[in-house]
């Protein structure tokens, strides 16, 4: 690029052309040769008369200098003129381009990519060998980093494209540079975040020359989604100011598929140069569970699209139950207490447990419930996945049969345990402490809830993995037993006031719902490596960089424990499917701005320049444009025409 002040050309042999000004202003002027003359006598008769109309000899210098603007214009524009460009380096030593390529740097893209391009043939000018490090951590490259012609690596990046994953680096910079000359600069185009290994190819770059980092030109936005009772949405920016709405899309009821809600993000905290906020999935349920992904509105890039799959959508819970259990005395019913508990936050079901389990609920509870041994479609239906929940009471207590029950996480003493009841000498016990790693972990016991009765657990080796719940004397409360793919959970207490306070405290909610989202949902909520019939997972639909949908052709199955790290190179963010479970793996991640020591790093306000090329062809046009208008004017007067109609 040619720099003359604060103008730079990118095309600068198109100005070469201007050497053809002068000839122009010669041609425009010449005189047409000079008519021969005859004589004839007749002609006497018209000597004195004027010409109303006389025919000029020369162009008008005015319409001559408007048609020399149009020209010069025209070569100016075409010799790709651009007002403050960016700082050419005016080194001689190779050179070696750094461009992040995970979605990150998706919203800058265009931009990121034509200033490498513009290295390369500054680069190529100046006949520098040139290096391009693309860090999207594609296999399959060798292992260290080839100085060449810069025309050889313009093609390569003409064809890049962000991916669908965060930016990576090679893991040893050492072996990367071991033929890379002794010294040569470095151009450094990022995404403006920190990344695994970004510190140490600083490290290593500096040390073998000058480091010009170039910052991104966009904003980069992140979503993620934490599932949980009420799954929430995260933003980050590296921007502030406020966020982008959120758009819900998914099919509608005639499956069309189109934005179904707008979810308006509140105001975001700052810290450490980055906006957060959260925003928590507050739809009707029918609503919610046609949503397929959240996507940031206006907001290129992988990671700025949720895939939604069962995780998002609400629990189907059904309470298997008697209709007539103390009717008339709903205060004293199970299941009035386990609905006002759970219809806030799940699809509630209720009826026998023959009429629940054709609806496929995610979790059946049974309160108080004595099972028939013969009835092989509830152990079915939970070995497939489902969670089922029991309560003690009564009944369970009384049961002459309870020691032959399968679906018990423990064996269980028959006629229960009273510890604080009238004819006991013992006082109601408190909950102890939840386990740190369980899944009632931060829920903080109160000594107000109080277990009056229980049905106690026969001692088992195994009976302490199975515990999840304890109370002040060391007896289980609660107790988990997995069975297949599903899992059997035991409140060794009822659902009811009559053993204990907890139905009449938050307690009870907060632990129901724990135990309602560690439910399966069609899929596991992660990939499990260890389930032998689900050790792969093969793609069903996957995004790429700009966060576009695209053909999941072409990738073979992914590991279990290979999904589980996230996306990568291999393992596009998508959906994931293994059997009739179904996973999604998205792209979002937290966003940390990133540092550079020794490093120069540019104003991101002069980074690529003002160009001026479509504004000089535009200039060019329009000044041919009222070169033909006035042309049409002269010549309307002359013939005594109308000069509108001659210009029409």
């Amino acid at each position: 690029m040619l720099t003359l002040g604060p103008l730079g050309f990118a095309a600068p042999w198109v100005l070469t052309a201007l050497i053809a000004l002068p000839l122009l202003w010669l041609l425009l002027r010449a005189v047409p040769p000079r008519a021969k003359e005859i004589t004839f006598p007749g002609t006497v008769l018209l000597i004195g008369l004027a010409d109303p109309a006389p025919v000029a000899r020369r162009t008008p210098w005015w319409l001559l200098a408007l048609r020399l603007a149009a020209v010069g214009a025209a070569i100016l524009g075409f010799a790709g003129p651009v007002w403050k460009p960016a700082p050419a380096d005016p080194g001689r030593a190779p050179l070696l381009v750094v461009v992040d390529a995970g979605w990150t740097a998706a919203p800058g893209w265009a931009a990121m990519r034509a200033r490498a391009i513009g290295a390369l043939d500054a680069a190529a000018a100046a006949a520098r060998p040139v290096a391009v490090l693309l860090a999207d951590g594609a296999p399959g490259r060798g292992t260290t980093l080839p100085f060449q012609a810069a025309a050889e690596q313009v093609t390569r990046l003409r064809a890049a494209e962000p991916q669908p994953w965060e930016t990576r680096y090679p893991g040893d910079p050492a072996a990367s540079l071991a033929e890379a000359p002794e010294g040569f600069s470095t151009l450094w185009l990022s995404d403006g975040l920190d990344h695994p290994g970004r510190a140490d190819w600083l490290a290593a770059l500096s040390a073998r020359g000058d480091v010009t980092v170039v910052p991104p030109t966009s904003a980069v936005r992140s979503l993620r989604i934490d599932t949980g009772a009420t799954p929430v949405l995260t933003m980050q920016s590296t921007a502030g100011g406020p966020l982008p709405a959120v758009l819900a899309t998914g099919p509608d009821p005639q499956g069309t598929f189109r934005t179904l809600a707008r979810l308006d993000p509140p105001e975001p905290s700052l810290a450490d140069g980055i906006a957060t906020a959260t925003l928590p999935i507050d739809l009707p349920s029918e609503l919610r569970n046609r949503v397929t992904r959240f996507v940031l509105e206006d907001q290129p890039g992988a990671g700025a699209v949720v895939l939604a799959d069962d995780r998002v959508r609400r629990r189907k819970v059904a309470i298997a139950g008697d209709a007539r259990e103390t009717e008339g005395q709903a205060l004293l019913s199970s299941t009035h207490y386990l609905r006002r508990a759970l219809a806030p936050q799940t699809d509630l079901i209720e009826g026998t447990l023959s009429e629940v389990l054709p609806a496929a609920p995610d979790v059946i509870i049974l309160p108080d419930q004595v099972l028939d041994l013969a009835d092989a479609a509830l152990p079915r239906w939970i070995e497939e996945g489902g969670l089922l929940i029991r309560f003690a009471g009564p009944r369970m207590a009384a049961s002459e049969t309870l020691d032959l029950d399968p679906l018990l996480p423990a064996r269980l003493r028959p006629g229960g345990r009273d510890v604080g009841g009238a004819l006991s000498w013992g006082e109601p016990k408190t909950i102890e402490r939840f386990d740190a790693e369980g899944p009632f972990a931060g829920l903080l016991p109160s000594d107000d809830v109080t277990v009056r009765a229980q049905l106690m657990a026969d001692p088992d080796p195994q009976l302490d993995a199975r515990t999840l719940v304890r109370l002040s004397d060391g007896t289980p409360l609660v107790t988990r037993e997995e069975l297949g793919q599903g899992q059997v959970v035991l409140v060794h207490t009822a659902a009811s006031p009559g053993w204990s306070t907890l139905p009449l405290s938050g307690l009870f909610v907060d632990m129901l719902m724990r135990l309602v989202q560690s439910a399966r949902t069609g899929h596991a909520d992660a990939p499990a490596g260890d389930d032998g019939e689900q050790a792969f997972w093969t793609a069903e639909t996957v995004l790429d960089g700009f966060g576009r949908t695209v053909p999941a052709d072409g990738l073979t199955p992914v590991a279990a424990d290979d999904l589980a790290q996230g996306p990568g190179p291999g393992v596009p963010a998508g959906l994931y499917v293994a059997g009739e479970r179904r996973v999604a793996l998205n792209a979002g991640h937290g966003l940390v701005r990133a540092e550079w020591p020794g490093a120069v790093v540019e104003d991101p306000g002069q980074t690529t320049g003002t160009d001026l090329r479509g504004w000089l062809i535009a200039l060019a046009a329009t000044l041919l444009a009222v070169d033909a208008l006035a042309s049409a004017m002269l010549a309307g007067r002359r013939g005594g025409r109308n000069w509108r109609g001659a210009a029409a």
